[in-house]
């Protein structure tokens, strides 16, 4: 777990399974880097939701299931790409720095169901160009790439090509990745031939994961292929991709005590180096409702940002209020707004010489009623395909309550997505309209608000009830 030039790397190991884990210990891998995620796309989203910045590389390791036929119980697989359903590629940033003795190197493919039998598999690794399968590394790779992380894939085929295996095998371990005996006993009870073919298994999948451990005990990471002669203070494994940018659109009227530190919370589980405020001129789905005097709005806001704190255990985020909205005649519609942020980075990118992968990225954050409404925004497909949205839960919605209704809001595939978008924030009770209310009442309102702000509403008087 070493740079090709002696260096230690602080490399994170995630396994889905705690089985997995044991058995990689056992073989000499330090077992405070070994973490488990639990099984699937829910496994992986908590266990990255659960979890800051990596302080080194992050791979992710564990069985697979063989879709080439050359390859046997026990071969190592380095990742060098992660292929979605739509044949969409995605290629981890440290995956051919990765150096591991006599392993094969070949494409993942990630589905929801154990793939149980041989022609299942065979036709998956025809159409997919995928050496192996899992359920989890199209889920770790888009999040991995969202938060911009150093991260890689290793995987050790437990059951080969031409293996079939039980169907009912996902659900032998439960949500953390642990064994579910009662499950299991209960499956040989009915069926007493699966006792020999689970025996089987369980033998191949130890001796795999053996091998896997050697392997990951002297795992070579060669460095990137452009570095300084010096690198200075910089830890190896810092992230070294591009900038990321969270957009946070909203009336601020006024700006409450969740503006100031949920965006900052969701910009540091996202890695992003910078929060955008963009207060609305007129919000076009709220045209009943005119805020307040824009430059009040943009006065407050400064006084909130002047006096915010930075996120503990995580490097300074920028932030900065863009004028565009207030200063644009007519409604505020979002796909032109990060069109012409967009336009702006490209140009600057451009100018600066750039590679195209390096340009910053936007991500745009929304609350749960604005994601259950997104449909409506007008060209809510470009707005998605600009800045992929990260949906904070509003009381009395979780993440848990939110994945239930995009799978009746949404098609499949987009339910999926808006579930992986979504942050298990813990959600501030307050909210503006809550904040305009008590002040017309004459409540004091100065819980509620970030410090300096009321010293404005007071000021130019706003919210007070009509005399």
């Amino acid at each position: 777990m070493t740079t090709s030039d002696g260096r230690d790397t602080g490399t994170t190991f995630l396994t889905p399974l705690a089985f997995e884990r044991k058995v990689l210990a056992s073989a000499g891998v330090p077992a405070e880097r070994i973490h488990v995620c639990g099984p699937g796309r829910e496994g992986v989203r908590r266990w990255v939701d659960q979890h800051g910045e990596p302080e080194g590389p992050i791979v992710l390791v564990g069985l697979a299931g063989g879709l080439d036929p050359s390859l046997a119980s026990g071969d190592l697989v380095v990742v060098d790409e992660v292929v979605d359903p739509h044949g969409r590629v995605i290629e981890p940033p440290i995956g051919r720095r990765l150096r591991i003795a006599d392993a094969k190197r070949g494409r993942v493919t990630t589905t929801g169901r154990v793939v149980a039998s041989a022609e299942a598999k065979h036709a998956l690794g025809r159409t997919t160009g995928a050496v192996v399968v899992d359920l989890e590394s199209l889920h770790f790779a888009e999040l991995a790439r969202e938060r911009d992380w150093d991260w890689g894939i290793i995987r050790v085929v437990g059951d080969s090509a031409d293996q079939a295996v039980p169907a009912a095998l996902d659900r032998f371990v439960d949500h953390l990745g642990r064994v579910r005996l009662g499950v299991v006993a209960r499956e040989i009870f009915r069926r007493p031939a699966l006792f020999g073919t689970l025996r089987l298994l369980a033998r191949q999948s130890r001796s795999a994961l053996a091998q896997l451990g050697a392997a990951l005990r002297d795992l070579s990471i060669s460095a990137p292929e452009s570095t300084d002669a010096d690198p200075g203070p910089e830890r190896f494994g810092r992230r070294t991709g591009p900038r990321s940018i969270l957009v946070f659109g909203g009336s601020f009227d006024p700006p409450h005590r969740g503006h100031l530190t949920l965006p900052f919370e969701a910009a540091a589980r996202l890695g992003c180096d910078e929060v955008v405020f963009i207060p609305a001129r007129v919000n076009p789905l709220k045209v009943d409702t005119p805020p307040a005097n824009p430059e009040a709005r943009v006065r407050m806001l400064e006084a909130a940002l002047a006096r915010r704190t930075s996120v503990p255990g995580h490097p300074p985020i920028k932030a900065r209020i863009d004028r565009r909205e207030i200063d644009r005649d007519g409604p505020s519609f979002t796909f032109a707004t990060l069109e012409s942020i967009h336009r702006e980075l490209v140009e600057a990118a451009e100018r600066e010489g750039l590679e195209l992968r390096m340009r910053p990225r936007l991500r745009l954050l929304i609350g749960s009623d604005q994601a259950l409404d997104f449909d409506r925004w007008r060209d809510w497909r470009k707005i998605i395909a600009l800045a992929p949205p990260i949906v904070m839960p509003r009381p009395p919605e979780t993440r848990t309550s939110l994945a239930s209704r995009y799978r009746n809001h949404f098609d499949p595939a987009l339910a999926g997505r808006w579930a992986t978008w979504t942050l298990d924030l813990a959600a501030e009770g307050v909210s503006s309209s809550e904040i305009r209310d008590r002040r017309a009442r004459g409540e004091d309102v100065s819980a509620l608000l970030p410090e300096g702000v009321l010293e404005i509403i007071e000021e130019l008087g706003l919210y007070e009830a009509p005399s």
